[in-house]
């Protein structure tokens, strides 16, 4: 099996369940807090090695302060591999918090020490990287190190998957290197804004992105599911049904599983029921990282649509 190499922020959430978003001047008591070990990179990471990987390689920082240990003891119990995490004195661990309304999430981030991130860190950490590997990356970290770090990958004959989340805004995007993506995993705003386009026709935001130079394009579309785009290739995989509870943490749980087929070399269609599987089990529990799931959890899951259940 090829290792996982995942770059990006290291953040610890706090999660509020409220009824009612926060106003100013106004106090909203939430009826439910969960604290956990966060971040797209470190759920990524979590996902896939729940479901199944056998090598994950962590690469990023975090502060030498309680958040941190609790992170990097988290991280050990998962089997992760922490060797490129950086315990930085200077900075303080990333910190988030969600506020979940309805089962839908809003941020707030103070990114801190996973900003610290540089090349040499990146070219250290990617030094063994071999072909057939698996080389992830989120916009959690500032793009020049994205561009940087899917040189190396491609240079070393490595897969290269890009999530490009969180996607704020097309006025700070100098992002002209997606021919060094193989797979992009995005949601249809963040395709909107890599291509400065209004349409919401998912087979023409495919198109654009397909443009770019990107072989394969796994376009998530929320409750619709997700739509895998490779050559002539067109796969539609609808959401599970479930009766979410936060959907916080449904889109890393995606990208850890569509890495993990990756890595088995599975056919796509079936990579990406495993990922819609693995999406719409984290939707059934609060949190991030708590919510998501194991291989016997995505897999029971499978087999109760196959069974029609």
């Amino acid at each position: 099996m090829s290792r996982i190499y995942i770059i990006g922020a290291l953040v610890y959430d706090i999660v509020f369940h409220v009824s009612d978003w926060v106003a100013p001047n106004q106090a909203v008591h939430a009826s439910q807090v969960t604290l956990s070990p966060g971040g797209k990179a470190l759920n990524q990471a979590t996902a896939a090695r729940r479901l199944g990987a056998e090598d994950v390689r962590l690469v990023g920082c975090v502060g030498d302060d309680f958040f941190g240990a609790e992170m990097l003891a988290a991280m050990r119990q998962e089997g992760v591999n922490i060797e490129q995490v950086r315990r930085l004195e200077t900075s303080m661990t990333s910190i988030a918090s969600i506020i979940v309304k309805d089962s839908l999430p809003g941020f707030i981030g103070a990114p801190s020490a996973s900003r610290m991130i540089n090349d040499d860190h990146i070219r250290q950490a990617l030094a063994g990287i071999n072909a057939g590997d698996i080389l992830l990356l989120n916009f959690e970290i500032p793009q020049p190190l994205v561009q940087f770090a899917l040189q190396l990958g491609r240079e070393a004959g490595a897969i290269t998957v890009l999530n490009p989340a969180p996607f704020f805004t097309r006025d700070a995007f100098d992002g002209d290197y997606f021919s060094l993506v193989d797979v992009i995993i995005p949601n249809k705003m963040e395709a909107q804004l890599i291509l400065d386009c209004a349409s919401d026709n998912v087979d023409e935001l495919a198109g654009g992105l397909r443009r770019l130079g990107i072989g394969t394009i796994v376009l998530t579309i929320g409750e619709a599911g997700s739509i895998l785009y490779q050559n002539e290739t067109r796969i539609e995989q609808p959401a599970f049904e479930i009766a979410a509870v936060d959907t916080t943490g449904a889109s890393d749980a995606f990208v850890g599983a569509y890495c993990l087929g990756i890595s088995k070399a599975w056919r796509q269609r079936k990579t990406l029921a495993f990922a819609a599987a693995a999406a719409g089990m984290a939707c059934t529990r609060p949190g991030t990282m708590s919510s998501l799931p194991t291989l016997a959890e995505a897999q029971a899951l499978m087999a109760s649509r196959d069974a029609g259940g």
